[in-house]
């Protein structure tokens, strides 16, 4: 009772195993972030285009200072003046262009190595019905001719033989592409290797499995392109009806405005009518449209928002040079 009495006294707190035990584990997970943290910064000094190549979305931390440099500039500038909107957009512009192009770049070379992978998978697990193993089959098929996929195939290759296991290193390649068809494949390959059994069956099955995606991939693309050529039309037609109103309707109103104030009667609406306010907004509707067009093109044609930031750089560049140089 006097000892209990001295611990409380001296404020001393015993902590459980368990509590021990989570304590530990939690300062274990925040040395991991930490690490994962210095990894991903020494990867990015060691080769900044490919970090960011394969993030895209990374590179928003240097295009978005860049964009609000342009914007305090230029607001301090056109402050006060019809200016302010193109600064505006291209402030937007600036923002997102970098991650368009690097997104677009990135998924055109995944589809590309997407279409060499049921080969690659059909060629490994040949090798393995013949007797080799997964490291070996990988090896051998490095030698091989794969397109894009060639640099990724030699990778794995070389991660093996600095000793890095064959699931790991599948993993990582998976990591690397992130998506689903190749992360599939890798799930069902590694999987059944940790079971054991036949894993050369495992490997045609995946084999087939990535050549039918590919195929309804290639379908789906080929039905939804249809979308994709309609929402361009309908935005140019959009453009098309706003200019001929910019350039006609706009200036018949403004001259009965006029000639209705002159004469003293006039409407009320007529005689307020302000065409520099009124092809302001149609602009504004027109960047608008562009920059949603573009957004729902990119889900329509290949099923996320991101891939379509491509779209709205164009039909908002559209959108621009239209009522710049023809208004």
């Amino acid at each position: 009772m006097v000892a209990k009495d001295e611990m409380q006294s001296s404020g001393e707190v015993r902590l459980s195993e368990s509590q021990l035990r989570e304590l530990e584990d939690n300062l274990i997970a925040l040395g991991l972030e930490k690490i994962k943290v210095n990894v991903k910064l020494k990867e990015f000094l060691k080769n900044p285009y490919e970090y960011l190549y394969s993030n895209p979305s990374y590179i928003v931390f240097f295009s978005f200072p860049l964009a609000l440099i342009f914007f305090i500039v230029g607001m301090k500038f056109t402050w006060g003046t019809a200016l302010i909107d193109d600064v505006v957009i291209f402030t937007v512009l600036i923002t997102i262009t970098p991650p368009a192009m690097l997104h677009y770049k990135k998924r055109r070379i995944i589809k590309k190595i997407e279409e060499y992978m049921p080969n690659f998978l059909r060629d490994i697990g040949e090798m393995s019905r013949a007797g080799l193993t997964l490291p070996r089959a990988v090896a051998t098929v490095a030698k091989g001719e794969y397109g894009d996929l060639s640099k990724e195939v030699k990778l794995m290759n070389a991660s093996m033989s600095w000793g890095i296991s064959f699931e790991e290193t599948l993993e990582n390649f998976s990591a690397r592409m992130n998506t689903p068809l190749i992360t599939r494949s890798v799930a069902l390959i590694t999987q059944a290797n940790r079971a054991g059994g036949r894993v050369s069956s495992v490997l045609e099955a995946a084999a087939r499995d990535a050549s039918e995606i590919k195929l309804l991939q290639r379908e789906r693309s080929g039905n939804m392109i249809v979308y994709l050529v309609i929402i361009y039309m309908a935005f140019f037609v959009f453009i098309f009806v706003i200019l001929m109103l910019t350039a006609t309707f706009i200036p018949t109103m403004a001259q009965a405005g006029n000639a209705a104030a002159a004469a003293g009667a006039g409407s009320q609406f007529l005689g307020a009518f302000d065409p520099d306010k009124f092809t302001r907004i149609l602009f504004h509707a027109a960047v608008i449209q562009g920059f949603v067009s573009g957004l729902v093109a990119g889900q329509l044609g290949e099923g996320e928002f991101f891939a379509g930031l491509k779209h709205s750089v164009i039909l908002t560049l559209t959108a621009w040079i239209a009522f710049t140089f023809f208004v």
